[in-house]
């Protein structure tokens, strides 16, 4: 078996790509059947299989999201993917989404969930991590995290690594039939900002 891609490392945090691999998708079932990251990722009446795992990692693959698995102390934790972004994609309105983003800008989407070693501050330096490559070997001008709003942690954890909120999408996204609203929220590239 190949070794995976390493898209970035800090201390003791690493980025790496998510393989087709039984490991990584058995690794990703567990992660999808622990509540707490089914309270906010697709529900608590969203049913992962293994299959279904597979079935997801493809789809992402066409439609060009870059998944990927978060090492810590080299064990898997957690994971993050990021995507290229317009407002059609984030299901936003191009008015909101553009008093914050101008059109020639590269503008990333980033998803990301610890699955493990939670409440320890490594979310935030996995965070960190994943926003740098992204800035650096990306080439990204601004990214966007779209937190439902009642998810407070990972919103403190947004703020705490440089994201600022930029709109409320009302009913935005569908859970366990109900429709939560999304903060939409955005960081810039540092080595770009105009002071």
């Amino acid at each position: 078996m190949k070794m995976p891609e390493l898209l970035g490392a800090e201390g003791d945090i690493q980025i790496r790509k998510m393989q087709g691999s039984t490991a990584d998708f058995t690794l990703f079932l567990k992660w999808m059947t622990d509540p707490e990251i089914m309270r906010y990722w697709d529900g608590m009446n969203t049913q992962y299989t293994y299959e279904k795992v597979v079935q997801k990692y493809q789809e992402h693959l066409d439609e060009q999201v870059t998944q990927c698995i978060i090492v810590y102390q080299q064990q898997e934790i957690g994971y993050c993917q990021f995507y290229a972004l317009t407002p059609e994609e984030y299901e936003v309105s191009e008015r909101e989404f553009f008093q914050f983003v101008a059109p020639s800008e590269k503008v990333y989407g980033i998803d990301i969930f610890l699955g493990e070693r939670r409440n320890q501050g490594i979310g935030s330096k996995a965070l960190k991590l994943l926003m740098h490559v992204l800035f650096t070997g990306y080439h990204a001008d601004v990214l966007m995290i779209d937190p439902k709003t009642h998810n407070q942690r990972a919103i403190r954890c947004y703020h705490k690594c440089g994201f600022e909120d930029y709109f409320v999408a009302p009913q935005r996204e569908e859970q366990d039939g109900i429709l939560y609203d999304s903060l939409i929220m955005g960081a810039r590239n540092p080595d770009l900002r105009k002071d």
